[in-house]
């Protein structure tokens, strides 16, 4: 194990770009940071994130999820968070590989396998890393150097590598995502409507009867799965778009302000620096080149 771990890292170090996780040949993204850095914003979607050196924090208000080399972490909802590398340095830089779930795969293999519905879990699980996942995981990282390879071989890899995880003590994390009747597929549908109407006003009943619930029972759900409120959800991802719209070249603040949902500039700007601890006009993501902005 300990000399597989040890490939695993030559070949992050090697295909990585620091600070810049950029999607891979193989549909997967290489994550090394050689510091610990600020709490940056970020929109998690369903994936697979595995750790094989230093730490990484995830913040949402007072929930901070902790995690480090060896651990699996699982996100089963389009999340808004801010996340940040607690532990890294020039001899031991911070490594992960980021994995994007493909639902239709989880499915195909659940069938397969017969596998029972599972409890109900939170929107991030983190748990310790299936021996069984290193060795494919090396196998798809060794095709970086080769885009016909990574073509061709990548997703059958990466189809091996969510069946490890299916039939480790982990799976049961990954089975709610496809659990049709569960409460966390209903969440999950609800939070991906609110992703993509942010500039929609969010009506919690009209939520919760799309759901099969009742307002307070959708309520008590959603905050279970994903630590906070649907409107404090919908908030965070409006403010989420914002940041990304913000490093285009022609946006004012007051039409993405409208862009996202706001009807007041000045309401925007301030609930913009309470999540982000800077108004929108002078976020320095915005006043960077266009050329040093990075997705």
């Amino acid at each position: 194990m300990a000399g597989t771990l040890e490939s695993i890292r030559s070949l992050i170090a090697k295909h990585a770009v620091e600070s810049d996780p950029r999607l891979s040949p193989g549909g997967i993204r290489l994550h090394l940071s050689r510091s610990p850095s600020a709490p940056v914003p970020i929109v998690f979607e369903p994936m697979l994130y595995l750790v094989f050196q230093g730490r990484k924090q995830i913040v949402l208000d007072d929930w901070i999820i902790d995690y480090g080399s060896e651990d699996l972490v699982i996100t089963y909802l389009d999340l808004p968070a801010l996340t940040r590398v607690t532990e890294a340095d020039q001899t031991r830089p911070y490594m992960a590989v980021e994995l994007p779930l493909d639902l239709d795969v989880l499915v195909d293999l659940a069938t397969d396998m017969r596998l029972p519905p599972v409890a109900e879990a939170r929107a991030v699980s983190v748990r310790p890393l299936p021996e069984a996942v290193l060795d494919p995981v090396l196998r798809l990282l060794k095709l970086l150097g080769s885009p016909m390879d990574a073509k061709i071989l990548a997703d059958g890899l990466k189809r091996e590598i969510t069946y490890r995880v299916l039939t480790s003590p982990q799976g049961d994390s990954l089975l709610q995502l496809i659990n049709v009747e569960g409460v966390a597929r209903r969440i999950r549908s609800s939070t991906e409507w609110m992703r993509h109407h942010v500039d929609a006003p969010v009506d919690v009943g009209t939520l919760a009867n799309r759901a099969g619930m009742s307002v307070t029972s959708f309520h008590r759900h959603f905050k279970a799965a994903t630590g906070t409120t649907p409107v404090e959800y919908h908030k965070r991802v409006r403010l989420h778009e914002a940041r990304r719209l913000l490093t285009g070249e022609v946006e004012t603040v007051s039409r993405i302000a409208t862009a996202v949902g706001y009807a007041s500039p000045s309401q925007f700007s301030r609930d913009y620096k309470r999540m982000f601890g800077t108004p929108p006009a002078a976020d320095p993501l915005r006043l960077r080149p266009p050329r040093e902005r990075s997705g």
